[in-house]
């Protein structure tokens, strides 16, 4: 009887041995179908992110048209998109042209921007434009490219290599010594390269708050890559302990671009 129960023990024993086997198979096939289905999951995302991106982008590019169809400083043909500024960021340079007309302009980067820029300063009065740029064989280009106002300065400055609490940062050699003293209602930036860095474009940070007018507007392109983000958080500290009142907005597009203003233009932020 002994014998039996035993045998009847280990009998159970097996059985039990070999449900736990069936089950940890099971609960691996689960496993491998679940990672399956995760990553098709995070490849509809991924596409669902792209898809919003350009469907945004196409909304800014119609809404650029209908706005300048009857523009009275604005009829030149622009090649937007891929490494120069997205209709968003056309469409927020436009209106901030037109409805806030600054008289003195600061631009970080040589392209479409400043094609549209150029033609805003063609048919303003006392409208000062600084541009920044590195290349010097693009800046030739540009400029037998391009009817550009006398009221308009490139300063072609360097691009080097800095260090921001140990990260290094692409900035413009003498940047802060060109520039300082001098006071701008309209601060664009998309330059100099960025992309890939804890800390991109940071070169404004040194002058704000002096440069500065009153009522003042600063764009910021690629502001959804990390190092324009850290950009975007220095200006806003720097901003704040210097006590000044501003708004801020971010347009999606291809590329996202970052708008900061004063309170009296805050309009700007929510287009």
């Amino acid at each position: 009887m002994k014998k039996l129960l035993k045998k009847t023990r280990l009998y159970k024993m097996y059985n039990n041995t070999n449900k736990v086997y069936e089950l940890l198979e099971e609960n691996q096939k689960l496993r491998d179908e679940l990672t399956v289905l995760n990553e098709k999951v995070g490849s509809i995302e991924e596409y669902a992110k792209e898809s919003y991106k350009y469907s945004k982008e196409n909304v800014f590019a119609h809404m650029f048209h209908d706005t300048i169809k009857d523009s009275e400083w604005l009829d030149i043909p622009l090649s937007l998109g891929s490494w120069a500024i997205g209709y968003n960021y056309a469409y927020i340079l436009y209106r901030v042209l037109n409805e806030t007309h600054p008289k003195s302009i600061l631009e970080t980067g040589l392209g479409q921007s400043t094609k549209i820029t150029t033609e805003y300063v063609k048919h303003n009065k006392n409208v000062k434009h600084d541009i920044v740029e590195h290349n010097q064989d693009w800046i030739n280009f540009f400029k037998n490219h391009t009817d550009m106002s006398n009221m308009q300065n490139i300063h072609m400055l360097d691009m080097i290599e800095t260090e921001i609490n140990g990260s290094k940062c692409n900035s413009y050699k003498n940047f802060k010594k060109e520039f300082k003293g001098k006071k701008y209602n309209l601060i664009s930036i998309d330059g100099p390269l960025g992309g890939g860095n804890v800390y991109s474009r940071m070169d404004i940070i040194d002058l704000i708050p002096n440069c500065l007018e009153e009522t003042f507007v600063i764009l910021l392109d690629d502001c959804d890559r990390e190092g324009e983000l850290n950009m975007r958080a220095a200006l806003e500290e720097k901003l704040a302990k210097n006590n000044i009142d501003f708004c801020s907005g971010v347009y999606d597009g291809e590329c996202q671009m970052y708008i900061c203003t004063s309170n009296d233009v805050s309009f700007l932020c929510h287009l």
